[in-house]
């Protein structure tokens, strides 16, 4: 067998066949390269070869090459058209097939196949890019291409782009996004689950208006500042912030720093670079340095009805900060305008709302006093409606109502209320006059308002309070036209914690109290130049009080005892709630006669208030005076008392107590009303001997 000449390269014989191949529009692979090479020679060798077997083996081994190249080359032809049937488009297209196929398998890339291609398909891929992106030479589609298909909007925005003449390739539809109420309704919000208060609706609408300033301008924080002209301070309504060093406390006073300023001059504030070394100079709303680098601000206006169109003064100060240098401008604060003004109609809204609500919370709670005075016309109930509807309306955490007190002929602290449960004043305390917040509300007849006590010049009550806590304190006056009868005070533990809407509410309140002191004094005078009860029968108060002291000099005179009984109906207050005051009336009109046909004729028995009767027992020492008052209370327990188709029997309290040599008649009167609340504290239908 002969050889192939030495000189001859067999790689470089391989190349340039495999060249002269592409040129003839056969794609092969170096594989199909090798075997075409070994077919070549193998027909070569057995032409040239003398030997017969030798000769046959080459003939074998070459067409068995030939044989193998067919088959792979068929195999591919078939992996490059995707399937049994050819492409009849790159069939017709030599010239455009390959860089189609490049093309399109560039477009798959994203499906993780990589193509790799020589310098000479490169060149072919580049010229078969200018040849699309060329209008002239765009390709025309083949008849047997169809037309496609109509689609839905989904499925055909799903649709990979593709080229000008290649077919698309569709990718699998996304399922479209189900939206739930959630994603445009605030389903856990607390505003809904209730009935609105405006407070509580205000600053949900305000916060929600604050998140979206910073979401819109990228911010750092956003806050929102309320300015107290009066008391000078900033006070922080809410905020939206990354930031952890923001202020633990609600107020800062006006000072120089950024917020101050648009709260002094109306104007807005722009700062495109902040220094870091007056950071904490220019804003007082961080504890401690936050890399804050620029800053905006701008103001808040609101008209109430009745006041300029035109406000001049802020009422209230938006601020917004970033971490990042120049990140607002000019067009920010116009930006900022049109929420600001979006926070006006709020701040209209939520005090409109307020007012109707306060006035309506005020009507109903005047409304329920009038209601409970109509059945228990009397101070006690006064006092006591007073600092109930008192505690509706206001946050306090003591109460007292200071009203002036004709046996002490002082002022005294006549209701005392203590929620804090720490020391405090106790019921039927003296108050000092005028020397003390109280007694100068009293005397000057105006409210007063301490926003720390811990600098006020005076006392709440007397120099000696031992009071710990200290915060803001509030003090109305209750008084009529005519008259001052006390104060209804209030106190926090909170400094700063009463404003003047706060007064205005009380102020409704003790008029209202004033005006049925003022009736129950005037029928006090009334009562005073009128001998008997018209109700009893007795003695009205003043003449048995005059009666008293005569009895009293006359036991002094002529060494004759005297003993005083006072009474009271148990549970009265239950009857009148049950069966209003005309019925309380009747039924103090039944034993009214029954504790007169219990006594002589000569004791003097008078109605000293609206369920209280005394009764002095002539010539009657204190041993003897306890067994008539066990009489008397025995014969009105078993009384039986018909009013509005039913049946009752009440029960009675009496104090008994035994004048001495020189008693004077407060004495006597003092020592008894002590013993009677006495046997009225053990529950009634008792007897207490002093």
């Amino acid at each position: 067998m002969s050889k192939l000449p030495s000189h001859i390269n067999a790689q470089g014989a391989l190349d340039t066949l495999k060249n002269w191949w592409n040129k003839q529009n056969f794609h092969i692979s170096t594989r199909e390269g090798i075997l075409f090479l070994v077919s070549i020679v193998s027909l070569a060798s057995s032409i040239m070869v003398d030997i017969f077997w030798l000769r046959i083996i080459m003939l074998f081994i070459g067409m068995g090459s030939a044989v193998s190249i067919y088959l792979l080359m068929s195999v591919s032809q078939r992996e490059q058209s995707g399937g049994d049937d050819a492409n009849p488009y790159i069939q017709e297209h030599p010239e455009s097939a390959q860089v189609k196929k490049i093309v399109f398998d560039d477009l798959q890339s994203s499906y993780g196949k990589h193509i790799e291609i020589d310098d000479e398909e490169q060149e072919q891929f580049e010229e078969g890019i200018r040849i699309v992106n060329t209008p002239q030479q765009a390709i025309e589609p083949l008849p047997e291409m169809r037309e496609p298909e109509e689609v839905e909007p989904i499925a055909a925005a799903t649709e990979a782009p593709a080229l000008e003449g290649f077919p698309s390739v569709k990718k699998e539809a996304a399922p479209p996004r189900e939206f739930q109420v959630s994603d445009f309704f605030d389903v856990n919000a607390e505003l809904y689950r209730n009935e609105g208060e405006p407070r509580a609706e205000f600053n949900y609408l305000l916060n929600k208006v604050l998140a979206a300033i910073k979401d819109t301008l990228f911010a750092h924080t956003v806050a929102f500042f309320w300015v107290n002209e009066e008391k000078e301070q900033m006070v922080l309504e809410a905020r939206i912030t990354d930031c952890g060093h923001f202020m633990h406390t609600r107020r800062f006073s006006i000072g120089s720093d950024l917020v101050s300023n648009v709260a002094k001059t109306g104007k807005p504030e722009l700062l495109t670079t902040v220094n870091p070394v007056s950071e904490l100079e220019l804003f007082m709303y961080y504890t401690s340095s936050s890399g804050v680098r620029s800053f905006t601000g701008v103001p808040v206006f609101y008209a109430s009805p009745g006041e300029e169109l035109v406000p001049q003064k802020p009422v209230a100060v938006v601020a917004v900060d970033s971490i990042v240098e120049d990140a607002f401008g000019e067009e920010t604060i116009e930006q900022l305008g049109k929420f600001t003004k979006l926070i006006s109609s709020l701040i209209k809204s939520y005090t409109s709302k307020y007012d109707l609500l306060v006035d309506s919370e005020v009507l109903q709670s005047l409304k329920k006093m009038q209601t409970r005075l109509r059945g228990d016309y009397s101070v006690f109930s006064v006092v006591q409606s007073l600092a109930e509807e008192t505690s509706k309306l206001v946050g306090w955490d003591y109460l007292t109502v200071v009203l002036f007190d004709e046996t002490k002929n002082t002022w005294v602290a006549n209701k005392v209320m203590n929620r804090a449960y720490e020391p405090y004043i106790a019921p039927e305390q003296i108050i000092e006059f005028p020397d003390s917040i109280a007694g100068r509300t009293i005397k000057n007849n105006q409210f007063t308002i301490v926003e720390n006590l811990n600098k006020a010049p005076l006392p709440r009550f007397f120099k000696e309070e031992k009071i710990t806590t200290q915060g803001s304190f509030l003090s109305v006056p209750i008084s009529s036209l005519n008259k001052c009868y006390g104060s209804l005070n209030i106190e926090s533990r909170e400094t700063e914690n009463f404003t003047r809407k706060d007064v205005n509410t009380l102020s409704r309140l003790t008029d209202n109290a004033a005006t049925t002191l003022e009736i129950l004094y005037l029928n006090e005078i009334i009562r005073e130049h009128v001998i008997v009860d018209e109700v009893t029968g007795m003695y009205s108060h003043k003449f048995f009080m005059q009666r008293m002291a005569e009895e009293l000099q006359r036991s002094e005179d002529t060494d004759i005892e005297v003993a005083m009984l006072m009474m009271s109906v148990d549970h009265a207050n239950e009857i009148s709630q049950r069966y209003t005051q005309s019925g309380l009336e009747r039924v103090i009109t039944i034993l009214s006669q029954g504790i007169r046909a219990s006594i002589r004729p000569y004791d003097v028995v008078g109605r000293l208030d609206t369920n209280k009767f005394g009764v002095l027992l002539i010539n009657t020492n204190a041993n003897e005076a306890q067994i008539w008052a066990e009489k008397i209370r025995k014969n009105i327990a078993s009384l039986t008392i018909a009013l509005e188709d039913k049946s009752f029997s009440v029960t009675i309290s009496i104090g008994v107590c035994g004048a001495v040599s020189g008693m004077k008649r407060e004495e006597l009167l003092a020592n008894t009303v002590t013993v009677l609340h006495r046997a009225a504290e053990t529950g009634g239908n008792a007897v207490r001997v002093f």
